[in-house]
């Protein structure tokens, strides 16, 4: 080669090439559309799923040879996704075109004619083959398998077989044969499902392997007694009864086959602890108590005896508590626990303020879910109180009651359905060292009903009485007041009530209070309701129920949520200036 021709033989190669990627480049990312017809919604999900072509339709690289080479293969993957459904001999017109540099690839299915199973053979095998379990789980689908082929519908009966041999007690029962033969020229197909359920097993010893609870606490959480039947439910009730107990972030149980015995089949149970300590922290505002602070430490470790505590201290402008807890499991350690408590409470009210110094000791029992709650207490207190310019009274109480609460309420954000009850009955008596005698209910109700996919009413309940010999000495804190947020909106915080000569809100020995409100779901986590309250706190005769209205909305997150509502006092014939806003928001850090 001529010295002189070498630069041009270089500039024509970079040229060539570069004409020859021109259509690459261009055809870079070419705007294409998947049209299917011809099938249901179930089918054409299927097939969706199955296409590369609709998989890969908007991909940045996809060039026009991709394109030629993801719709020759449809075909083939439109038939695939077809044949779990029955159809195997499904026609298929598929066409490429292409409008102004967008190409369209259209799929027309004919799914012809469904194959049905026209003989079968199901049935179990091994030692629990004649149990009237397993024969009842055969039968349906024995009585259904003249149908057309469904495969998903096998599978799931597969897997419905094996869950009622392990919650029978037979562990090791396998599938043996599964096939399904289609003859494509009659559309029949030979259904073959063989299951053989293995020995029969029973619980032996539970072995735990752990080092950080007692042994005699642990068997507390046993529920499952040597010679039992095995059963996976009642295993892994075992499981989640543990990991409730709140000592163990990680329960493994497993079956130790090499090890059993005459049947008797030891299970291993291996425990990871908790973080020993936690905290948390809490933040909110609400109108009548102004911002709030709150912080919990627990130490959910203390001994291998389980048992822990916990100190709560909140802090707010017109409300203050300082409480600390310990816990000791006793009989159902799951559920039942003896709490011994101390704590400093100090509260204000228009005309009131209080503090209290308290000591409790208390059987409580809740459910896993603290759905169901109970508490059996005695309680000494002793409480300085101030009502307006008067002196300041002390009084010392040794109390004795019991409270419950219960709820059945949709576990999401916005429930729409669902009720609440709580109920607390306390009192005491002179001859037993109090300052006076007295007797005091009280009850709270909630109740939701929902209209529609968005609505909901929402209605509450208060009614609280109580018997006392000598009101002068009757603790503040447990009067009982009425308005604000949480009672009678349009109000003052508890500003309703009986009054002295110098007009100071006393608080009254009953209570009654009601409210209905409608909540409307306007988007996701937006509410917006309108509502109506009413009720007072008295003495002797409700002379006069005060009602208040008005209408607010909320604000729904999953850490927390903010509510504003703007009510008047109707009873008090308000103008538009007399309105009160009520805002309350709560959080957990």
């Amino acid at each position: 080669m001529l010295p002189g021709r070498k630069p041009y033989c270089l500039f024509l190669t970079a040229l060539i090439a570069l004409l020859f990627s021109i259509p690459c480049f261009a055809l870079a990312g070419i705007p294409l559309t998947v049209a299917i017809s011809g099938l249901d919604e179930t089918l054409q999900k299927n097939v969706i799923n199955f296409l590369d072509i609709e998989k890969y339709k908007n991909n940045e690289d996809l060039s026009l040879r991709w394109i030629q080479r993801l719709h020759e293969q449809a075909p083939q993957e439109i038939r695939e996704a077809l044949q779990p459904f029955g159809y195997y001999h499904a026609s298929i017109k598929s066409e490429l075109t292409e409008r102004e540099g967008k190409w369209v690839a259209t799929y027309a299915i004919d799914v012809g004619k469904p194959t049905f199973v026209t003989s079968h053979n199901i049935q179990w095998t091994g030692e629990g083959a004649s149990h009237p379990k397993f024969q009842k789980s055969i039968q349906k689908l024995i009585d259904d398998s003249d149908r057309q082929v469904i495969h998903s519908e096998y599978e799931t009966a597969k897997s419905n077989f094996l869950n009622i041999a392990l919650s029978e007690g037979y562990p090791q029962a396998k599938i043996t044969k599964s096939e399904i033969l289609v003859d494509l020229d009659t559309h029949s197909a030979e259904l073959t499902l063989l299951m053989d359920t293995g020995p029969l097993y029973y619980f032996g010893d539970i072995i735990f392997k752990q080092d950080f609870l007692d042994a005699d606490l642990l068997q507390k959480f046993v529920n499952l007694e040597k010679g039992q039947p095995y059963s996976h439910d009642a295993l892994l009730e075992f499981q989640q009864n543990l990991i409730a107990s709140n000592f163990a972030s990680e329960v493994t149980l497993t079956p130790l086959f090499a090890q059993a015995q005459d049947k008797l089949l030891p299970i291993e149970v291996v425990m990871q602890p908790i973080r020993p300590h936690k905290l948390s922290f809490g933040l909110g505002y609400e109108s009548d108590i102004g911002v709030r602070g709150s912080a919990r430490w627990e130490d959910r470790l203390l001994n291998k005896h389980g048992h822990h505590s916990d100190l709560y201290f909140k802090l707010s402008q017109k409300e203050s508590i300082l409480q600390g807890q310990y816990f000791i499991p006793v009989n159902k350690a799951l559920t039942d626990s003896w709490v011994s408590s101390a704590g400093m409470e100090y509260e204000q009210t228009p005309d009131t303020s209080s503090k209290t110094v308290a000591l409790e000791t208390a059987f409580i029992r809740r459910n896993l879910a603290d759905t169901h709650f109970y508490k059996g207490f005695l309680l000494a207190s002793y409480e300085y109180f101030t009502i307006g310019d008067d002196p300041q009274v002390g009084s010392k109480l040794f109390s004795i009651g019991t409270t419950i609460r219960f709820s059945d309420i949709e576990d999401n954000i916005y429930p729409q359905s669902g009720y609440s009850f709580f109920a607390d009955l306390r009192g005491a008596a002179e001859t037993l060292l109090s300052d006076t005698t007295y007797t005091r209910l009280h009850m709270k109700g909630r109740y939701m009903l929902g209209l529609g996919e968005k609505g909901r009413l929402d209605s509450h309940l208060e009614f609280g009485s109580t018997w006392v010999d000598d009101y002068n000495v009757y603790p503040a804190s447990l009067r009982f007041f009425a308005g604000g947020d949480n009672s009678v909106r349009g109000y003052k915080y508890e500003s309703l009530g009986p009054e002295d000569d110098a007009g100071n809100n006393i608080g009254g020995k009953h209570v009654f209070t009601s409210s209905i409100e409608y909540d409307h779901r306007i988007a996701e986590s937006w509410v917006l309701d309108v509502f109506a309250d009413a009720g007072n706190a008295y003495d002797d005769n409700l002379d006069k129920i005060y009602i208040g209205s008005g209408f607010g909305f909320r604000w729904l997150a999953p850490f927390g949520s903010l509510r504003i509502d703007l009510a008047w006092p109707v009873s008090e014939n308000p103008d538009i200036g007399d309105a009160r806003i009520h805002i309350g928001f709560g959080a957990t850090l």
